[in-house]
């Protein structure tokens, strides 16, 4: 059968009607008008992009709507065919602004708690994991993501497991990263984790007077964080580096 996109594409080239990765070419080249008419037919998208990244339906009156619709105008000037579809690249330069604007707003760090992720979308997880600057640094942190996910399926443990069990609490992810950075940045610990592919839950119990039910409780957040220390993923040690500060600034 062929697939859904394949058909709508063959429709509009029955029908003579232009494709709109065209018309976003016949836009870049100036055409105002196209611009217009475009944005105009795909308010509803940006409306269900931006609500979907806030958590709640966004009206035209709300400033979060304006910064999906800049963030659509932006995907306009940007895109190019290596991008892949030019809905999906608008789909994230609107994710990326929105939670650049929810930083901003809140006043927060740049950390986005991977208790925030929604449970059923792999691309929504690695696209807030951090508030990014720039679409770029979303890419790097996306494909980062996926990196990750690949390594903890030797631990098996599930992306859906991570978003399940990540601590709700500020302290219990504090104590859990301090757990994470203990193993990495102990031998005998970091060879047992790599080699039995499990925590060394006697040895952290006794170095770091943690109870077993402290440790399991956080198993397999814990898991992430030393495969994240253990790994060229940049872009999220970033988010281990924000819970490590939150926690000097508590002490």
């Amino acid at each position: 059968m062929i697939g859904g996109v394949k058909v709508t594409k063959l429709f509009n080239l029955l029908k003579g009607k232009k494709g709109l990765e065209e018309r976003v070419k016949q836009i870049q080249e100036g055409d105002v008008k196209e611009r217009n008419s475009l944005i105009k037919e795909y308010i509803p998208f940006i409306q269900k992009n931006t609500s979907n990244q806030v958590g709640k339906f966004i009206d035209k009156e709300d400033d979060a709507y304006s910064i999906g619709l800049m963030a659509f105008n932006e995907a306009l000037d940007k895109y190019n065919e290596g991008r892949g579809s030019f809905l999906a690249f608008a789909s994230m330069v609107i994710k990326s602004r929105v939670v650049d604007y929810q930083r901003k707003q809140s006043r927060l760090s740049k950390e986005v708690y991977l208790s925030q992720f929604d449970k059923n979308e792999e691309d929504t997880v690695s696209d807030n994991l951090l508030a990014v600057d720039g679409f770029e640094a979303t890419i790097e942190t996306k494909l980062d993501m996926m990196k990750l996910i690949s390594e903890m399926k030797v631990y098996e443990v599930s992306l859906e497991d991570l978003i399940k069990e990540s601590p709700k609490h500020i302290d219990t992810r504090i104590k859990a990263v301090e757990i994470a950075r203990y193993i990495y940045d102990n031998p005998a610990a970091k060879d047992t984790f790599l080699k039995d592919q499990q925590l060394p839950v006697k040895e952290i119990m006794d170095a770091l007077h943690i109870s077993k039910k402290t440790i399991q409780r956080s198993r397999k957040f814990i898991i992430a964080m030393v495969l994240i220390l253990n790994s060229n993923l940049d872009t999220l040690k970033q988010y281990i580096i924000g819970i490590e500060r939150r926690g000097q600034n508590e002490t």
